[in-house]
């Protein structure tokens, strides 16, 4: 039993670190200053620059949601490309071609 929570743990801990880091993005876009979407893209890097001063992770509901969505979302990515990577074979012809050899 250890075994199977250790390994789900270290399968899980670089999305659980992405999550904690996109907290920072939220706490980035709230620290940017400018009333539209223009002005806050602009000043960014402003935002971002505060909230890296601390090395905490965001604790407010909306920072926490939106770093849950986006490693959810790098998690749902990465389990289709493995998916779809396992379904065809490497040089291997497929179709109605395949007979005719």
């Amino acid at each position: 039993m250890t075994g199977k929570i250790k390994r789900m743990l270290l399968l899980n801990l670089p999305y659980v670190l992405i999550a904690l880091l996109a907290t920072k993005l939220g706490e980035a876009w709230r620290y940017s200053p400018g009333l539209d979407i223009s002005q806050k893209v602009l000043h960014l890097m402003d935002g971002f620059a505060l909230a890296f001063m601390s090395p905490w992770p965001s604790l407010l509901p909306q920072d926490l949601i939106l770093g849950i969505v986006i490693a959810v979302a790098i998690k749902v990515a990465v389990y289709v490309k493995d998916r779809n990577a396992k379904k065809y074979r490497k040089n291997i012809e497929y179709g109605s071609a395949r007979w005719v050899a």
